[in-house]
């Protein structure tokens, strides 16, 4: 699994509603704390709506750009996951019928052709024999 494959089942996925208000969340939390010492300041000189409308802008720009900027992140993610060593290892540790479980889902629409082909070739294998022996 890559990460880009990841960020786009996030960013784009059935549930990525909920992944943009989990952000949408976690901004306007990160702006109240980036701000905190000035806020009263803010809320002074802004007014109390405006100050919330601000933050509010913050947020949705931060929600609009991620898109066209989260391909920035895919080398620091790929790192931070592990992916390719936690993968491994994971499969390392399947039995064999877990191991198979995991598999068969890839080759579950090429089932009857590599079934078929398995036959062929075995068939050619078995013919090439008759003539050597």
């Amino acid at each position: 699994m890559h990460v880009k494959a990841i960020w786009e089942a996030i960013l784009t996925g059935p549930l990525s509603s909920n992944f943009f208000a989990m952000l949408r969340a976690h901004t306007l939390v990160f702006t109240d704390r980036l701000i905190a010492e000035i806020q009263p300041l803010a809320v002074a000189g802004l007014g109390a709506d405006t100050f919330a409308q601000m933050k509010e802008d913050i947020a949705q720009k931060v929600i609009d750009s991620l898109p066209s900027i989260i391909d920035n992140s895919y080398g620091y993610t790929q790192e931070a996951l592990d992916m390719e060593n936690t993968i491994r290892t994971k499969m390392q540790e399947l039995e064999a019928p877990e191991f198979e479980g995991v598999l068969h889902p890839a080759f579950e629409e090429d089932e009857i052709q590599l079934i078929a082909l398995g036959g062929i070739l075995g068939a050619i294998v078995g013919y090439l024999q008759t003539f050597t022996m």
